[in-house]
């Protein structure tokens, strides 16, 4: 079993508790309607726009009017001291009820506006020569406008949070109706699994291609399936490592490796995918992965036609050098070694001066070295060695031939018991060995080549190493000179099913790592 059974009775966690565009409303299970202001003004930073501000602007003209009525009917004195306190008393409650409702604004100007209603009151104290009266009308006055540039203040800050909340709560909810929107659409199968991996998730091509994503597990214990259910365990043993895995993965940065695809039965044909897993990570502190199956079959079909037609190429191309250094063994050469011969059998009594033997010692020199040149080329075609001895003499033989050349140091070793290896192999190590020598041969400038051939562990492993000035494999520049060697070697190296590494730099020389496993 890979993961944790489920448990009865036990609610998996949603799409949204792992997937971070989730909004915090869906995460709560709840909706409510975005924008909605509950106990405000339709626009509570211009209160003037709204008819009850003004209405209550008027309330407040109407009590100091109220007020004033009373203190002239009464025959009170302004400066009694009954009178002097009203201003807070009957100011309090309308000053902070517009501080509430219409924010900052709305209880300043209604501060003010009390302000401007107590003016009379001010010249009372003033006619009366009571300063008293006119300090305690200020400090009323003043007191009325604090309270509303504190309580509007904290209002209109209060209002500004929740109205940018609001925003960004309607544009989590817009990215989680566009993801949603793909996800359904997507028609690539996505799974969304948790971290027990149950799948808690699925669009529409994955039900229809994994009838078990919706149906829950085999013995019904849960309302969600496992992976393993759903997929199958090779193609879960595939994709569930990577939830468990580091987050910093390491990933091969050799362009040859490929993932391989997972082969399914979906509706009585076979289809490969190739899942690519992403890590989503909850708010919860949870970890799930989406793994979305991309359809490969044509791609894939292609790719082995292609290899096949490569490989068939190469074949055709070795045994077209075979064909050809044979004919020139077989023809050429023969002619020219019987003409030797020819010269070789002349009478010396035929009475030749010395310029025409001289001249015709000559003419048996040049066939000698034609024969000799085309024995060359016959065996970089093909030579014989690799056919009657294998692999390690036809090697040895490149690389003293190679020290002859260029004057230089060479050595070879081999761990293991050298045997002989399907005739494709030896093929493609001999190629890759002749290539690997070709190019030290003209842009090394080396001073010793070491080779090693490894035939331990069931497979072969061969190693060139050089002292001398190295090169960027990764840089391309072959490619821009029209250079196919290293592209060359690789695809041979691909085709034995084997794997190709150069290692190389400026003052450290240049390994060639050809491994080739199970031969």
């Amino acid at each position: 079993m890979i993961g944790p059974a489920p448990v009865v009775g036990e609610r998996p966690p949603s799409r949204t508790e792992l997937d971070p565009a989730a909004s915090p409303a869906d995460r709560r299970g709840g909706g409510g309607r975005p924008g909605a202001r509950h106990g405000a003004a339709s626009d509570p930073e211009r209160p003037w726009t709204d008819s009850r501000f003004w209405l209550l602007q008027l309330t407040v003209l109407a009590i100091s009017l109220v007020r004033l009525a009373v203190v002239v009917g009464s025959h009170v004195a302004v400066t009694n001291p009954a009178v002097e306190l009203t201003t807070v008393v009957i100011f309090l409650v309308p000053v902070i009820y517009a501080s509430l409702n219409y924010g900052f604004s709305g209880g300043i100007f209604t501060g003010l506006w009390v302000a401007v209603l107590e003016i009379p009151r001010f010249v009372g104290y003033l006619d009366a020569h009571s300063p008293t009266g006119t300090s305690v009308e200020l400090l009323q006055v003043m007191a009325l406008l604090c309270t509303a540039l504190l309580i509007g203040h904290r209002v209109s800050a209060d209002r500004l949070s929740r109205k940018v909340a609001e925003e960004a709560d309607l544009a989590q909810r817009s990215a989680e109706a566009l993801y949603r929107d793909l996800f359904d659409s997507n028609t690539s199968p996505i799974l969304i699994v948790d971290s027990g991996g149950i799948v808690v998730e699925a669009n529409a091509s994955a039900r229809q291609a994994f009838p078990a994503a919706d149906h829950g597990t085999a013995d019904g214990t849960a309302d969600r399936a496992r992976l393993v259910d759903v997929i199958g365990p090779v193609a879960a043993g595939q994709v569930l490592p990577d939830l468990v895995a580091s987050p910093a993965v390491e990933f091969a940065d050799d362009p040859g490796v490929r993932s391989e695809p997972i082969a399914f039965q979906i509706d009585g044909s076979l289809v490969l995918f190739r899942p690519t897993v992403t890590a989503l990570h909850g708010t919860s502190g949870q970890r799930g992965l989406q793994i979305v199956f991309q359809d490969v079959t044509a791609e894939t079909q292609r790719h082995d036609r292609m290899e096949a037609y490569a490989g068939q190429v190469l074949l055709g191309q070795e045994e077209e050098r075979r064909h050809i250094a044979q004919d020139l063994h077989d023809g050429p050469v023969q002619v020219l070694i019987h003409l030797c011969r020819q010269i070789d059998a002349l009478p010396s009594d035929l009475g030749l001066d010395a310029t025409r033997s001289a001249a015709l010692s000559d003419l048996r020199d040049i066939a000698e070295g034609a024969v000799t040149e085309l024995r060359t080329i016959a065996k970089g075609l093909r030579p014989p060695i690799l056919d009657d001895l294998g692999l390690v003499a036809s090697i040895g033989q490149l690389l003293n031939d190679a020290g002859h050349r260029i004057g230089i140091e060479t050595s070879i070793g081999v761990a293991g018991q050298a045997r002989r290896l399907p005739t494709h192999i030896e093929l493609a190590v001999f190629r890759i060995s002749q290539e690997a020598l070709s190019n030290i041969e003209r842009h090394a400038q080396a001073t010793r080549i070491a080779v090693g051939l490894d035939f331990e562990g069931g497979g072969v492993r061969l190693l060139i190493r050089d002292d001398g000035v190295g090169f960027d494999p990764s840089g391309g520049d072959h490619l821009r000179r029209g250079s196919l060697g290293l592209p060359g070697m690789t695809e041979r190296a691909h085709l034995a099913g084997g794997k190709l590494r150069i290692h190389s730099g400026e003052t450290t020389g240049t390994t060639v790592d050809l491994s080739i496993p199970n031969v």
